[in-house]
């Protein structure tokens, strides 16, 4: 019964019967050890870990490699990795269970080169690895984060012919993602697993995604969607695939995914259903994140965040409070994130009396005390609003130590509101914590190019350069078919660039007829105007839109992704293409989304 319980994951169970045994008066023997210590491993029973262990060595019970093999698995299941490197060192016969318990603990434990140094020893011992060593080797590779040495395993998993194990494979694939070896990912994916499984799909999908690679996640997307009868969907991959469709604001395919979760029995799964308002409300599409959102059945904490949240970012602030109020007359509770959402999005709409408000109403009516996150949004809040002196002052009388997040919210505002004296004294502040954060230092280098300090400009650049750093490239993407289209500013590889500067330039000679002047203020460059009117006409957001009403159908509405904040002259520029082309476009920068659409923005040109 112990060996059935615990073999079988039920390991209280197993636990349980052991200890009716021993009260029953049954003496246990070396059989029975050896089945019950894995259940106190994963119970992380120590104390009764140890004592059975002692029972062992008192009752002078045979010795075998099962049960010494089970005691190092268990020391080190308990993290005790000198206790059971003791064990495994006086151990007279050992077999390969013995050398991957003592492997493995060591990799899980964080010891990747002691693991390592093991498996060398292993080789010379005469014994062949298997896949659960291949797996602990791999787990030590990321714990000490040696790519070469994991490049090395995957050599050998090929030329031992462990290619065949999906586990193995799997977690080479993980492996390669968690090092941004896009290629290596792929290369595995698609040439050495011949049947995928569903967490293989996944992955590919997740990490293609979270690497920055959301065109190859479309692809990788509308191939298993194509396997129709082959692949079982669940929950987690759909999950997956909205995340990848989130991210990279693809809104048709979050949509066919969509269909998807509908044609498989998920759509009123609360982790599909907020995943879904969390794509749509990232795609822009607030009022389709909405439609999610009231029509499941039962909505948890989860949904209602992702439903304040995509209200916040997409510049619906009083609608985010209202429904905050909604979900307080409900039987849900908030948590933390429930107010960094609606603080978040107090502070997008300058909704800054009832920020301050919900900030008191955490400890009076739900007893929460703020942390240093919801201090970081009314920091946000109070800068974006202009009122420094009072962001100072939070800064200086909260319990927390500021951190680079509070610091960089405020000197963006120094920026917003042309405080350099302040902006000065929070960037001495700031990179004395040495953030790796380039975009910290390109804020100040901006400030002082607002002045015409260009020397300050330079040495700010070099300051940057030798923290090796560097500058984060501005991309904007479309989805145009199904397929992700990326631009650069003055990107000059596209296979249609004639086309789109072309479209372009004609748009430029329209909007400057409408009343658009080009803001050349915004070129943290020093050059002539010329050149600075040139290189704000080629921004990678006027570039995308371009390509989007070439490509599009009049009327149709324009959807772009940007990975950083949308400057201000291509905001300005974007509300009168609004106007002269008749079309909706919809802007999400790093921060939020701007809806343009008859010359005005949802925003209110407050972001």
């Amino acid at each position: 019964m112990i060996s059935g319980f615990t073999k079988n994951y039920f390991y209280v169970k197993a636990f349980e019967v052991f200890r009716e045994m021993v009260m029953s008066g049954t003496v246990p023997n070396v059989v029975t050890i050896t089945s019950i210590l894995p259940a106190f491993a994963n119970l992380g029973l120590v104390r009764i870990g140890r004592s059975t262990h002692g029972f062992f060595i008192r009752q002078g019970l045979e010795v075998n490699v099962l049960a010494e093999t089970a005691l190092v698995d268990m020391y080190a299941k308990f993290g005790l990795m000198k206790t059971a490197l003791k064990q495994f060192d006086v151990m007279p016969q050992r077999n390969i269970v013995s050398w991957n318990a003592v492997i493995s603990g060591y990799s899980k434990n964080g010891f990747g080169e002691k693991s390592i140094l093991l498996f060398k020893m292993m080789q010379i011992e005469g014994y062949i690895p298997d896949d659960i060593t291949i797996m602990s080797l791999i787990e030590a590779c990321l714990s000490i984060g040696c790519l070469q040495i994991g490049s090395v395993v995957h050599s050998y998993v090929l030329t031992k012919g462990l290619e065949s194990d999906l586990r193995v494979q799997t977690a080479l694939m993980e492996m390669y993602i968690n090092y941004g070896c896009a290629h290596n990912t792929y290369q595995i994916f698609n040439d050495e697993i011949p049947v995928k499984d569903v967490v293989t799909w996944t992955l590919m999908l997740s990490g293609f995604s979270d690497l920055g690679y959301g065109n190859k996640a479309m692809g990788i997307l509308n191939e298993l969607m194509g396997l129709k009868g082959v692949l079982e969907f669940d929950y987690v991959a759909l999950v997956g695939m909205l995340s990848s469709c989130s991210k990279s604001g693809a809104l048709q395919q979050g949509k066919h995914v969509h269909a998807v979760s509908i044609k498989v029995g998920f759509e009123i799964n609360m982790f599909v259903g907020s995943a879904l308002i969390d794509m749509y409300a990232n795609c822009g599409s607030l009022e389709s994140a909405k439609k999610v959102f009231e029509g499941l059945q039962e909505q948890d904490i989860v949904c209602w965040n992702a439903m304040i949240s995509g209200n916040g970012i997409n510049g619906h602030g009083d609608d985010a409070i209202e429904l905050f109020l909604r979900m307080k007359g409900s039987s849900i509770e908030p948590n933390d994130s429930t107010f960094v959402c609606i603080l978040s999005a107090c502070s997008h709409a300058g909704l800054v009396d009832q920020g301050l408000s919900i900030l008191n109403l955490m400890g009076k009516d739900w007893n929460i005390v703020p942390k240093l996150r919801h201090c970081a949004c009314i920091v946000d809040l109070l800068g974006r609003a202009g009122r420094l002196d009072d962001a100072c002052s939070l800064i200086n009388n909260m319990p927390f130590q500021p951190d680079e997040g509070i610091y960089g919210s405020l000197l963006a505002a120094c920026r917003v509101h042309n405080n350099i004296k302040l902006g000065l004294e929070v960037s001495k502040k700031l990179f004395e914590l040495g953030p790796n954060d380039a975009g910290y230092y390109v804020l100040l280098s901006n400030m002082f190019a607002n002045f015409g300090d260009w020397e300050a400009v330079k040495l700010t650049r070099v300051s940057l350069r030798s923290m090796g750093l560097k500058k984060l490239t501005g991309l904007s993407s479309i989805e145009i078919d199904g397929g992700v289209h990326t631009f650069m500013s003055s990107d000059m590889y596209h296979p249609q660039r004639s086309e789109i500067n072309e479209t372009l330039m004609s748009l430029i000679e329209k909007i400057e007829a409408a009343g658009y002047v080009p803001n050349t203020k915004y070129v943290f460059q020093d050059v002539l105007d010329d050149v600075k009117r040139d290189i704000l006409f080629h921004h990678s957001e006027k570039l995308a839109i371009a390509f989007g009403i070439i490509r599009t159908q009049p009327g149709t509405t324009i959807r772009i992704v940007k990975n950083l904040r949308i400057c201000d002259d291509c905001h300005t520029a974007s509300k009168f293409i609004s106007k002269v082309v008749c079309r909706e476009l919809i802007i999400k920068d790093a921060k939020r989304f701007h809806h343009f659409k008859d010359g005005a923005c949802s925003c209110k040109d407050y972001w």
